[in-house]
């Protein structure tokens, strides 16, 4: 008998929330083990031993244990790629990984809860002020992804078929409201985010429902 699989999330993490989708998509079951980021159980030794980064998420699956949601949407995908979220061709594969990068790299990074916290740590601003400067570098870099994702665009992020760059733009999109972003000024995000919202695997994973 086969080893469950075992999610390490936390439930308003949008790493996790990655997570969550591509595992419904696949139809991969799952139990899972909740990390409270706002009670820094993720610092605690126990999930150090598991994740080195003290980081969610990370997934014990097939007799490993990976972390880093790129890392592991790229071994479902080779693993289980039914359905396939990288495209085959080379060209494809890498716009789909571009637009993922943007997201992964270059926005979220900079509004996750250890940078807002260090902010108002180290420089004495208020949670207010962290959300506002998070807010500008999230529209800051939406103002390109629009452009971007209007090039790619099908029904979805890039093409007519669900891939990578919606597993990650759907919880990033999500994850908006916290910030205050006024979402009426991405058109094409706003569109494709509604259309993934009426698949089951976006919208049963979203915090309130997961």
């Amino acid at each position: 008998m086969s080893q469950p699989v075992r999610l390490y999330q936390g439930t308003l993490s949008s790493s996790s929330w990655r997570l969550r989708i591509a595992l419904a998509l696949k139809g991969i079951a799952y139990d899972s083990v909740q990390v409270d980021i706002a009670k820094e159980e993720q610092y605690k030794p126990a999930f150090g031993e598991v994740a080195p980064l003290h980081q969610v998420p990370c997934i014990e699956i097939d007799g490993h244990v990976l972390y880093q949601s790129v890392a592991i949407l790229e071994y479902l995908d080779e693993t289980r790629p039914d359905p396939r979220l990288i495209p085959q061709d080379a060209y494809a594969r890498a716009q789909v990984r571009a637009i993922v990068e943007v997201i992964n790299s270059v926005i979220q990074p900079l509004h996750n809860t250890p940078v807002r916290k260090r902010l108002v740590e180290q420089f004495g601003v208020t949670m207010d002020d962290a959300n506002a400067w998070c807010r500008y570098w999230i529209e800051h870099r939406f103002d390109d992804l629009e452009r971007i994702i209007a090039a790619s665009r099908g029904r979805y992020a890039f093409g007519d078929t669900v891939t990578m760059a919606d597993v990650f733009l759907y919880p990033q999109i999500g994850t908006c409201w916290r910030f205050g972003v006024d979402m009426s000024k991405y058109p094409v995000l706003q569109e494709i985010t509604t259309a993934l919202a009426h698949l089951p695997a976006f919208s049963e994973s979203h915090p309130t429902v997961a």
